[in-house]
């Protein structure tokens, strides 16, 4: 019996013995991080949160890890980032290496984990960003951000791997801040600066947890972001959306009721058609946007962008070959929309490749993802044609006979190129969403097995290309033509005004005047007014208006053909364009007059100062409105400060003001090249905005209508400083355009004063706000210069002839006003060179319902 008894527990003790040393070689197996090689790595960590001069708070994480050269996979992390040993020893130190499938979009990095070797050790450096946009947890390296509506809670999340190394010090930097709690009470630092650190290897390293409270701006603008607040969003635009669309109707209603002839022609009428349908066509797709981005799925959006699209066309009305193909992409679309299983795509557009990877499979396997990616090229196809049709229509409306010859039609060229930009868009933006997917997955394991595969086709359908849509309209509509459209459109009216007059016009009428200040609104001034996430754009907006509204009373007082010949008599209604000749060479010989006048102060010239002063004198009148009787000759002087040269640059180089206004939109867009590719470099390649084009899904293309966005913006801006050159006040056109700049420059320093009181960056406005002084000073100084134009052969340079029409006096504080221009220009440009742009981390909010979160994949 006790022979028995032993030969049991001998039996039991060794099965015990080997399944332990079974289970042992099996965690062994198992752990590919070789834990215990790791215990004697030396880590820090630091988070830095900065809330000051941010438009959301910002945290800057660092993890540097030491490990030794005696541990395993220390090798590998000198191998190539593609290679899945490299991800493998990447995981064991940044992340939890039990998770295959890594996916973050909350942490955004600069560059790779730098690697460095010494003689016996290996340091990995590396280096997250993430900024709080929203209530969404957020990791980023050992650190994860806990939101709430107002206490936010940071907390160091240590990778397993990295659990028994040495914890040398981990430091916390509050932002100037402090914290609500802290947990465990730090070793050493400040109230706004925390610091742990732990005296030798084996010691257990600090459980950190840091409540803390931010600004209410930053809370405010996190919350905002969040589901369902974000959808608040497109209600704050609402008002602004209807603003414009009354501005645009109240000048239907003044160019209607004042007419340039009696009865109005019909491209009067055509045009004015024209601009009303174009504002309430922009304001019903903005409107339905909003809806669309609030609430529908897929399905109804997609409908809802394709009949928008067929709207612009059917208002633009192409060609019938444009038409044909028109027809052929919606058919496509609507086919994929009643059918989709004809074409491999699920219902309701979503995958779900963990409760039903054999759909996926299905997706992948029969070419789902070609076929939707082709319903956006459709999709681009018709708006593109929509969009050139009705800017064709609208500009070609001045020359139509009668009103139904306005077509919008196009050369085949044309829609060649179409065709081709409708088929790169969907698939450049299908290359940016996988390399968004590249930087946010780039620690999963990749060869695990199928799941994987099936993963990232979801996930990238599901997060990125079904979206597309949606987001094309939102990027090219809501950014773009919502102002393109509109302002070639009261373009067009006052074009068609000009041609009807019947005689020129020496001043806009009121009407022009009401139409030119909506025309500036709309095409020029600059859309600003984001406060802690709240869009409050009607605040710039009213301060601009007021302030053309008092430029343009101002101008009724102080410019040169609205002084006050006699008592209730203006220049302007005295001159008229038979005496614009007359007024040129009066100039001239009033400039000669000076210069010999000056030679003989100097004691260069022998004359009589008499003579000379008393031809001056009869330069300086003009002929008398309403002669006495029998004295048909009687001359009136000419007002204070306004002599011949200012009488001739205050008309301008044209007969007419839209002759002014199509030469100075000639010449600032000449100006606005180099200026242009400045702002382009500031708004679009400075520091990691470039490299974020290349996960942006419009990066490259935004880039480009960006490019092509300034240049219209400042043509519009020359065109109006030339339709408005007589009213505007000054007598050099410099001084005309500092005034015009005063009213771009309102609506940013209501905006400065707004970021000022809720701490966010003023961005890149104080360099485009001296751009675009730049540019309205150059086209002032080349209106002045072509106002002279026919004494051109008389000069060798056009600096020659500009020195003689401003007199060296006025031309040394015009070449001053210049220079003092470049120099704030090159001082802007310094600082943006040392600010730092932000870092691109995440899609926009909405699209984060659809999947993807700051934590690993499932």
């Amino acid at each position: 019996m006790g022979r028995g008894v032993r030969r049991f527990v001998f039996l039991m003790f060794t099965t015990a013995l080997l399944c332990m040393m079974l289970s042992a070689t099996a965690r062994a197996a198992d752990d590919d991080c070789h834990t215990e090689q790791l215990k004697t790595a030396r880590v820090t960590a630091s988070v830095r949160l900065k809330h000051e001069g941010e438009d959301y708070s910002k945290a800057e994480g660092r993890l540097t890890v030491k490990v030794p050269k005696s541990w395993s996979r220390a090798a590998d992390l000198l191998l190539n980032g593609d290679t899945e040993r490299y991800r493998t020893a990447m995981r064991c130190l940044l992340r939890d290496p039990g998770t295959p499938f890594q996916y973050r979009d909350t942490e955004g990095r600069a560059h790779p984990p730098q690697v460095t070797f010494q003689k016996k050790w290996m340091t990995v450096e590396h280096r997250v960003t993430t900024w709080v946009i929203n209530l969404q947890d957020r990791d980023f390296g050992p650190w994860r951000i806990t939101e709430g509506n107002r206490l936010w809670t940071l907390e160091l999340a240590r990778p397993p791997a990295l659990e028994k190394a040495w914890w040398q010090e981990v430091t916390v930097d509050l932002g100037g801040r402090a914290a609500r709690s802290v947990s465990p009470a730090p070793d050493t630092g400040s109230m706004h600066k925390l610091s742990w650190t732990t005296q030798k290897a084996g010691e257990k390293p600090p459980q950190v947890r840091v409540l803390l409270q931010p600004p209410a701006t930053k809370a405010t603008a996190a919350r905002w972001g969040q589901v369902p607040w974000y959808t608040m969003d497109r209600l704050a635009w609402l008002p602004f959306d209807v603003v414009i669309l009354v501005l645009l109707l109240s000048v239907v209603r003044a160019v209607r009721d004042e007419p340039v002839s009696s009865p109005p022609t019909d491209t009067e009428e055509h045009t004015v058609r024209n601009l009303l349908r174009m504002g309430w066509l922009g304001f019903a797709i903005t409107v339905t946007q909003y809806v669309t981005n609030v609430g529908l799925d897929h399905i109804a959006g997609l409908i809802v962008v394709l009949l928008t699209g067929l709207a612009l066309c059917a208002f633009g009305r192409p060609g019938r070959v444009a038409v044909a193909l028109v027809v052929a992409s919606a058919g496509y679309v609507t086919a994929v929309v009643c059918r989709p299983e004809w074409f491999a795509l699920p219902p309701g557009l979503e995958l779900d490749w963990e409760n039903a990877p054999e759909v996926v499979r299905w997706f992948r396997d029969e070419g789902g993802m070609y076929a939707f990616v082709l319903v956006c090229a459709c999709v681009v196809f018709v708006w593109l044609v929509g969009v050139v049709a009705s800017v064709t229509r609208l500009w070609r409306a001045c020359d139509a006979p009668a009103p139904v010859s306005s077509r919008g039609r196009f050369p085949l060229g044309v829609l060649g190129a179409l065709v081709l930009v409708s088929a790169a868009l969907p698939a450049a933006s299908v290359w940016t969403a996988q390399n968004a997917w590249e930087s946010r997955s780039w620690l999963s394991r990749r060869t695990a097995d199928e799941d994987y595969g099936l993963w990232h086709v979801a996930s990238l359908f599901n997060d990125d290309i079904r979206w597309f849509p949606e987001a094309w309209v939102d990027w090219f509509s809501l950014d773009y033509f919502w102002w393109w459209g509109p302002s070639l459109a009261i373009v067009a009216v006052l074009r068609a005004r000009h041609r009807a007059a019947a005689e020129p016009a020496v001043l806009p009428s009121p009407a022009e005047v009401r139409t030119l200040k909506a025309f500036f609104v709309v095409a020029v001034a600059p859309l600003v007014g984001w406060y802690a996430g709240v869009p409050l754009p009607l605040p710039p907006l009213l301060a601009l208006w007021l302030a053309m509204t008092a430029l343009l009373a101002f101008g009724a007082r102080r410019s040169v053909l609205y002084r006050e010949l006699l008592p209730g008599v203006r220049v302007h209604e005295v001159v008229r364009e038979f005496d614009r000749r007359r007024l040129l060479k009066a100039a001239r010989r009033h400039r000669e007059l000076h210069a010999q006048l000056r030679r003989v102060e100097q004691g260069q010239q022998d004359g009589q100062r008499a003579e000379l002063e008393h031809e001056l004198d009869r330069l300086q009148r003009l002929p008398h409105p309403c002669p006495p009787p029998g004295l048909p000759h009687t001359w009136v002087r000419l007002p204070h400060s306004a002599g011949p040269v200012e009488l001739a640059l205050a008309w301008g180089p044209r007969t007419t003001w839209w002759g002014n206004a199509c030469r100075a939109a000639y010449f600032a867009t000449l100006a606005s090249v180099p200026p242009a590719g400045v702002l382009l470099w500031a708004e679009h390649v400075r520091g990691t905005l470039w490299v974020d084009k290349f996960v942006e899904r419009f990066g490259f293309v935004d880039t480009v209508a960006s490019l092509m966005s300034m240049g219209i913006t400042w043509a519009a801006a020359g065109f109006t400083l030339g339709a408005l050159w007589r009213v505007l006040p000054g007598r050099r056109g410099p001084v005309r355009a500092f005034w015009l700049s005063l009213v771009y420059a309102a609506p940013v320093f209501v905006h400065w004063i707004g970021l000022r009181l809720v701490d966010q960056p003023f961005g890149t406005w104080a360099l485009n706000v001296s751009l675009t002084l730049l540019v309205l000073t150059v086209t002032g100084v080349a209106m002045d210069i072509d106002t002279f134009r026919r004494e051109g052969h008389y000069w060798p340079t056009k600096a020659s002839l500009l020195l003689s029409v401003y007199q060296w006096r006025t031309a040394s504080l015009q070449v001053a006003f210049l220079v003092a221009q470049v120099v704030a220009l090159v001082t802007i440009w310094q600082q943006l060179k040392g600010a730092e742009p932000m870092v691109l981390i995440e899609r926009d909010p909405r699209e984060g319902v659809g999947g993807g979160g700051s934590g690993s994949a499932p």
